[in-house]
C-alpha cells in the first residue's frame, strides 16, 4: 500500500509591498532549507503601521511538505 505523510509548520513572511508578498516570501525563504514543499494555507495577515501608514505587510502561512521514508 502506497502512502504519502505530509509535515506541516506555520511560519510568517513580511514584505514592503503586499500581503501577497509576504506569503510568497515566506514560501520562498521556507523552500530554500524545506524539500518537497506540496501546498500552503494562507492564515491570518496583519500589519504595522508607522506615521498612519502600513509599513510592514505580514502573513502567516502552513507550509506543508512530504515525509521521506526512509
Amino acid at each position: 500500500m502506497d502512502q504519502t505523510v505530509a509535515k506541516v509548520i506555520e511560519i510568517v513572511g513580511s514584505s514592503k509591498k503586499s500581503w501577497a508578498d509576504a506569503a510568497d516570501s515566506a514560501v520562498e525563504v521556507a523552500s530554500q532549507s524545506i524539500k518537497n514543499i506540496t501546498g500552503v494555507q494562507v492564515g491570518a495577515m496583519t500589519a504595522s503601521v508607522r506615521d498612519g501608514k502600513i509599513s510592514t505587510y505580514k502573513t502567516t502561512v502552513k507550509i506543508a511538505f512530504g515525509v521521506e521514508s526512509a
